[in-house]
């Protein structure tokens, strides 16, 4: 730079491009760290940026990759040492007053950011209870050292921002926590935002929420547990159902077929009975057997069937065959109206067995042993043995690229757990059966051969 080093820069920003963009990554690089770097690497965008940084800083102070990369190492503590040499203000004041920019400790305003942050989470957390509590500790401990999405919230839209959003939050966990009864998704949102788009399924919120419950309420995780769904969505909806709070109740229903009759409030609600006299199988939904009970039933057993072609299968063959037994679908991962029906039948009958019918794969002994944790019924499987996938097992179907790894985390847990001995032999094949692929012939056998 010759004459005053400000005018010289400021010159050249006026009209060469490059020069701007080796400034502008200088001076970010000042702001992250408070203060001029010695060192720098910079990766250039074009050969025209390698020659701009020469003639801004001089060769002297400018060393290009040895492999011809557009990478330049700047030796800033060079440039700043000749400038006041000579002189003239440091590097960095000349770049600042070039540019007009106000120079920045990004680094120092992040802590004190997170600090105020923190001291506003810990002010609220004295005045929550229970979940609440140890969510807004946890985002304290976060927010000081400033990670986090709630970091990020405080950084773009303010602390008071942020404290608004920790409020309505951690009201949302202490009203899920101390709910007592079965509530729609829409009104549980209005008594805890003021809204029923406050708490939207899909939503950040939604999502901050839930997994604020999982984290921090005694048991949830549990229940909700490694055999539930894997992905986020259907663990976060069913951490919600554990707590009574439903996105609604009247999709949540099961198809049944049998023998049985309720009871709810003195009344008789035999409709799965006459529908079972016409040869059909009857939906009952989870609000018809909130606070019901079972009773009349006629059992040999209760079978739970996990896709729905084999149960129409196997409802035609007890029709076929004048069998009385309750079959359940449980449609892959069991809803609770599926549990709620097992439970009632099972304390009208305590004597009859029950099980279940799946796919043989890592899926389908997960909807058991999810069935058998959230119903506490001993519930056993039925076609699901190793002994049915080896007769099966050359009809089956390759495992998906990480199934293995899959199966052997699931054999990492403690040994006994229902269905080990065909995840063992599925881990070994390569394999696994569809339930239908069994239900073709185990169904199409003469009685006493076949389905016992």
């Amino acid at each position: 730079m010759s004459g005053d080093p400000v005018e010289s820069v400021r010159a050249q920003l006026a009209h060469d491009g490059a020069v701007r963009a080796v400034v502008t990554a200088i001076l970010d690089r000042c702001d992250h760290r408070g203060a001029l770097p010695k060192q720098m690497a910079l990766r250039c965008q074009t050969r025209e940026e390698q020659e701009a940084a020469v003639r801004l800083l001089s060769a002297a102070a400018v060393r290009a990759a040895a492999d011809g990369e557009l990478v330049v190492r700047l030796d800033l503590a060079r440039a700043d040492a000749r400038l006041r040499a000579e002189g003239w203000p440091s590097l960095s004041e000349v770049l600042y007053a070039a540019t007009g920019r106000t120079p920045r400790n990004l680094h120092a305003e992040a802590a004190a950011l997170g600090e105020r942050a923190a001291d506003g989470a810990l002010a609220l957390a004295g005045r929550r209870t229970g979940a609440a509590t140890a969510f807004l500790r946890a985002q304290a401990e976060r927010l000081a050292g400033c990670r986090g999405e709630m970091f990020e919230l405080a950084r773009s839209e303010g602390v008071a921002s942020l404290e608004e959003e920790l409020v309505v939050v951690a009201r949302c966990i202490e009203l899920a926590e101390r709910n007592d009864q079965p509530v729609r998704l829409a009104n549980f949102a209005r008594r805890a935002t003021g809204s029923t788009k406050g708490l939207r399924a899909g939503d950040r919120r939604y999502a901050r929420v839930v997994d604020a419950l999982l984290d921090h309420v005694p048991g949830l995780a549990d229940k909700v547990g490694a055999d539930g769904p894997r992905e986020p969505s259907g663990r976060r909806r069913l951490a919600l159902e554990c707590l009574g709070i439903f996105r609604n109740e009247t999709p949540i229903d099961v198809l049944c077929y049998g023998r049985l009759v309720l009871e709810k409030q003195g009344r008789r609600l035999n409709a799965a009975a006459l529908h079972h006299e016409l040869g059909e199988p009857c939906r009952m939904l989870l609000l018809h057997l909130r606070d019901a009970a079972v009773v009349e039933m006629r059992a040999e057993r209760v079978v739970s069937i996990e896709n729905e072609t084999t149960f129409n299968d196997y409802v035609e063959w007890l029709r076929a065959r004048g069998r009385d037994e309750i079959v359940l679908l449980s449609e892959g991962q069991a809803n609770w109206a599926v549990v709620r029906l097992l439970s009632m039948l099972a304390v009208a009958a305590p004597g009859v067995p029950f099980v279940h019918w799946g796919d043989l794969d890592r899926f389908g002994v997960l909807i058991l042993r999810s069935l058998r944790r959230r119903s506490g019924l001993a519930i056993e499987p039925w076609w699901m043995d190793v002994a049915t996938f080896e007769r099966f097992v050359a009809a089956g179907l390759p495992l998906p690229e990480g199934e293995r790894e899959e199966i052997e985390s699931l054999l990492s847990t403690p040994p006994g757990d229902v269905g080990s001995d065909l995840l063992r032999a599925i881990r070994d094949a390569g394999r696994w059966v569809e339930q239908e692929s069994v239900a073709e012939e185990v169904l199409g056998l003469r009685e006493g051969v076949g389905v016992k």
